[in-house]
């Protein structure tokens, strides 16, 4: 590249940076900060009132079943900041009570706190009930604000209607003081659309809370633009102690996932970034050769672009096979194809692996992997992956009617494919986890034909479905036209049960289940570990429950 077009780029690149900026400046000049929430000695007085490592032995039972939420990162995470450069906010009333006096919310006679304009210090908070930690944090925090003078409302129901209350609204009518959720994070640190992100303060957005911090929203959009780790890292670092410091939203835990495994089982190596093909590939069994696993519920939307559950997505990942997978690092790595960057970190070029065939024998092709991901800008597509499309060039006008393709995917030849995004990011090749499906069989034309095989997926994967009532069971079996035999699984198939979450370890000592995963607590650890039969993997997941201030109230 010569000088004058680098710094042409950059000047591009600067003046793209400008103008979110500006964007996002403007709308945050529509919505000020409130009396209450919007004030950051407010939130962390909360924060410093309410006692979570008691919260965590209270729900959980144990410290080493879930641990105090310090930064919007998962602690298994690259990005994730130095434990020194953190505030846990040990719970301490006195600090609180002081940071509320600091912020002019004196008590009154009758020992609730009020501002110079008469207004009482009390809050709404939304608990779901589906749940019981909800229930038990806001009781806890019911009981140690009022010792703050802090006035608290709990308004239980069920989870959907915390969702469409907090997220659905558009900017302005969202109405609530507090909520509570998990939210479950990518291998990739970015947290673009996510809760602290400004950008999804929208109607149907994951960020409720109304937070504008220019500094926070210039890192995001800064780890979004570099490449090279070590860099992300410390962009996402300094983004991390801010949040920790405003707390416009409060990360409550990080929670551990325990697994009841029969010892019969040998290889199965589970981890916070653990693929699930990976781990049925080492799979060995004592006796019967069909391992049985216990599962809560499925949607049935068995198709790599239109999965939305967890559990779906288990069976995608061993049904379907991607571009892209994650290692067991939490770090992006080739997987049926491999890839080169050009056009300024733009154009990602991808070539498929030789020899890799679908269950029923046929080779794939890139016109497969193009029918795919071309499939998610369909206009008719309701799925969840949406964004993957809106960042490429010329998606804008195909939405649009006026071409009739995406000018930024091309095919170069019957193994090559290349897509071009409109600003460069590392975080784009998280774009290319999903499972590439046979366009022989999913193509009619029509989206509603794309659709209709999703309870009878097909795919390049270690498994094949060979049964599936739902709400009861799906059976799935060995490839035996797995196009790498080196790296077939070993066992005759998996047979995964709906089992309520009460019942698993049940199930686990009477033997009709070999693994399964039950709530995280200390009462369902120490039965499983008193069953002869059986041990426990336990590991940190990808994720957080978190409690979300509204900072314009």
């Amino acid at each position: 590249m010569t000088r004058n077009a680098a710094l042409k780029t950059l000047a591009l690149l600067i003046a793209a940076l400008m103008a979110l900026s500006m964007f996002s400046a403007a709308m945050a000049e529509e919505f000020q900060p409130g009396p209450k929430l919007g004030d950051k000695l407010v939130r962390q007085a909360l924060l410093y009132a309410l006692d979570r490592e008691n919260f965590i032995l209270a729900q959980y039972g144990s410290t080493e079943l879930a641990r105090v939420g310090l930064a919007p990162i998962s602690p298994t995470s690259w990005a994730f900041p130095d434990l020194s450069d953190l505030n846990d906010y040990a719970f301490d009333l006195d600090k609180a009570a002081a940071l509320l006096d600091e912020a002019g919310w004196t008590v009154g006679e009758d020992g609730y706190r009020y501002n110079a304009d008469g207004v009482k210090l009390e809050l709404e908070w939304l608990v779901y009930e589906d749940s019981p930690w909800p229930v038990t944090l806001s009781s806890m925090a019911f009981d140690s604000w009022k010792q703050i003078g802090v006035s608290l409302l709990i308004n239980r129901m069920d989870f959907n209607t915390v969702a469409n209350t907090t997220q659905e609204p558009p900017p302005g009518e969202k109405m609530f003081d507090i909520y509570t959720m998990g939210f479950s994070l990518d291998a990739d640190p970015d947290p673009s659309g996510g809760l602290f992100d400004y950008d999804a303060f929208s109607a149907g957005g994951f960020n409720a809370s109304g937070y504008y911090n220019e500094h926070a929203q210039d890192l995001i959009k800064a780890g979004k633009l570099e490449f090279d780790q070590a860099k992300r890292a410390a962009i996402y670092q300094e983004w991390a102690k801010l949040m920790n410091e405003e707390v416009p939203t409060s990360i409550v835990a990080y929670r551990s996932e325990i697994w009841g495994v029969n010892n019969r089982v040998s290889g199965l190596d589970l981890g916070t970034y653990a693929e699930w093909a990976d781990i049925i590939r080492d799979v060995t069994l004592e006796g019967d050769q069909i391992l049985k696993l216990g599962e809560t519920s499925f949607d049935g939307k068995f198709n790599p672009i239109y999965s939305d559950k967890v559990y779906d997505t288990w069976i995608n990942k061993v049904v379907f096979e991607s571009p892209i997978r994650t290692s067991v690092e939490g770090e992006f790595v080739p997987y049926i194809a491999d890839y080169e960057l050009s056009n300024e970190n733009k154009t990602y070029t991808f070539t498929l692996k030789e020899g890799i065939t679908f269950s029923d024998g046929v080779p794939m092709t890139s016109e497969d992997f193009y029918f795919t991901y071309t499939m998610i800008a369909h206009p008719e597509y309701t799925g969840p992956r949406l964004s993957v499309a809106m960042g490429l060039e010329g998606y804008d006008e195909y939405a649009a009617g006026t071409a009739e393709t995406i000018s930024g995917v091309e095919i170069i030849d019957e193994r090559t494919i290349s897509f071009t995004f409109k600003e460069a990011s590392p975080a784009n090749i998280a774009n290319f986890v999903y499972g590439i499906a046979p366009k022989h069989i999913y193509d009619d034309g029509t989206m509603e034909g794309f659709i209709s095989h999703n309870s009878e997926p097909v795919g390049s994967g270690p498994l094949v479905m060979t049964d599936y009532a739902p709400s009861q069971f799906i059976l799935l079996s060995a490839n035996e036209n797995y196009w790498d035999p080196d790296n077939a699984v070993k066992i005759d198939g998996v047979y995964i049960t709906m089992v309520p979450d009460e019942s698993k370890i049940a199930a686990l000592e009477l033997g009709d289940l070999d693994v399964a995963m039950p709530a995280a607590n200390i009462d369902n650890l120490n039965a499983m570990q008193a069953i002869g039969n059986i041990h426990v993997a336990s590991y940190l997941g990808n994720g957080y429950t978190f409690m979300c201030f509204n900072t314009l109230n």
